[in-house]
């Protein structure tokens, strides 16, 4: 009798055993067997650190966040013991332990410094001056940085600038769906521009200036001194006295107006009023430019009359004109 209970106790542990271990055996294929990603740095677009951006699985698993993703365009470092925390606190089996360490990347882009200034001077232009401006950061290594895949949107939510000294304070927001509150600060100064007539290509001496040789460049206003060239009007029919450089300002010592007629030479001359007009021929007794008013010799009568420049070799007399001898 006594043998019979302790053989009845025996199965009875036996059994006991086999069913936790069987338990124990479902429970572990339930979970599934999680792998650390191979590679060394590991990129990521989301503001958060989720499970599946470090481990994967031949089977499906339940993804979670493990932690706070680094800033736009920075790493952050998970050394082993960051990773076997997060493994543990996972309801995942690994399968050995963790030897190597790995970096995540926060993937990110930069913002154009075109869109950001254009966005400031329409601010500046709309809210604050009527001039046409131009924009200096005080950061000169401004970089703004955006998630990977947001649209490129920026929004000026405030502007202020101090007339007297072009001193400006903008605050504008980067609108993405990873971060919808980046209002970043902007400082910097603002100058007042103007359009100015360049040279488009090299110019040498001597030559002839045509409109089809000039461009406009914007130019502060504080850079404009006496005596630049400031009108299409100044360079027509005039000659550079020096080479003049592609993209820099003319000033009025480097031309000198085109000489039409030269001294000495035969001109025709006009003449009109209300009951007549006539032509004729005289000497030019010295040389002039459009419309400058020069001396003419009638080579008959050998008076003297003014006349005023109109083209190559071609005068018109004044309405008022003197005879001179």
């Amino acid at each position: 009798m006594q043998n019979k209970t302790i053989i009845t106790l025996l199965l009875t542990i036996m059994m006991s055993c086999l069913v936790t271990s069987l338990g124990n055996s479902q429970s572990k294929k339930s979970v599934p067997l999680l792998h650390l990603k191979p590679a060394k740095e590991i990129f990521i677009e989301s503001d958060k650190i989720w499970l599946s951006d470090l481990f994967y699985s031949e089977h499906e698993f339940k993804d979670k966040i493990v932690g706070e993703a680094p800033a736009l365009g920075k790493k952050l470092k998970l050394f082993r013991k960051d990773l076997r925390r997060i493994v543990k606190a996972s309801t995942v089996d690994w399968p050995g332990s963790i030897r190597r360490s790995v970096v995540v990347s926060r993937s990110a882009k930069q913002i154009p410094m075109n869109i950001i200034r254009n966005a400031v001077i329409k601010a500046l232009e709309q809210n604050h001056v009527n001039d046409e401006i131009e924009v200096e950061f005080n950061d000169r290594n401004l970089k703004i940085l955006m998630p990977k895949n947001a649209e490129q949107e920026i929004k000026v939510l405030q502007s202020q600038l101090d007339q007297r000294t072009g001193r400006f304070e903008v605050v504008i927001n980067t609108h993405s769906t990873a971060n919808e509150n980046q209002n970043i600060i902007l400082k910097g100064k603002a100058f007042a521009v103007i359009p100015m007539p360049v040279p488009n290509k090299h110019i040498g001496a001597g030559q002839l200036i045509n409109q089809n040789d000039i461009t406009w460049r914007k130019v502060r206003i504080k850079q404009q001194s006496f005596g630049i060239v400031g009108s299409m009007e100044q360079l027509l029919d005039h000659v550079s006295k020096r080479p003049l450089t592609a993209g820099r300002l003319i000033r009025m010592s480097d031309i000198r107006p085109q000489q039409l007629i030269k001294k000495g030479e035969f001109v025709t001359l006009h003449f009109k009023n209300k009951t007549m007009s006539l032509s004729t021929r005289g000497i030019s007794v010295e040389p002039g430019s459009r419309n400058q008013v020069i001396r003419i010799k009638n080579p008959r009568s050998k008076r003297i009359i003014e006349a005023r420049v109109l083209g190559p070799n071609t005068a018109v007399v004044l309405p008022t004109t003197t005879i001179l001898r």
